[in-house]
């Protein structure tokens, strides 16, 4: 079990990784999962479906979920950090698509994210953010 939670950090962790990129250099969304995949398949476990699910989830809907994270927002998506709004995405989208993860799991995992990678106060940004799209969205 300790190992599953382990692979679906890391999962997320690229992720997060990955969307940065793409706001950079406008890679698409295949070849930017096999360049992570290549990259690190030998590295260390990754659980690649759920990283693939991420991916292509927020790609699919990343209309939307802008929309949903703008409602919450102060400033305009433009304004916010390419990091901090790679993260913002990933957790909007679990929360919105990933109903088998629990809604406590997403906000941790995010917030964690957002505490190593993102800006000084991201972290505060991220979990209040999160936590509207999460009483909006989950039944708590």
């Amino acid at each position: 079990m300790l190992l599953k939670v382990k692979e679906r950090r890391r999962a997320r962790f690229h992720a997060v990784q990955a969307l940065y990129q793409q706001s950079l250099a406008h890679t698409q969304v295949n070849e930017l999962k096999l360049q992570f995949y290549a990259d690190n398949v030998d590295r260390h476990p990754v659980e690649w479906d759920f990283f693939y699910r991420l991916i292509d989830g927020v790609a699919k809907h990343k209309e939307a979920i802008d929309q949903k994270i703008n409602h919450y927002a102060i400033n305009d998506l433009s304004s916010i950090n390419p990091i901090d709004l790679a993260i913002l995405r990933l957790g909007a989208y679990e929360l919105i698509d990933c109903l088998d993860v629990p809604y406590q799991v997403v906000l941790n995992e995010y917030v964690d994210q957002a505490k190593e990678l993102g800006t000084e106060e991201g972290h505060r940004f991220v979990n209040g953010l999160l936590d509207k799209i999460a009483k909006e969205m989950r039944q708590q």
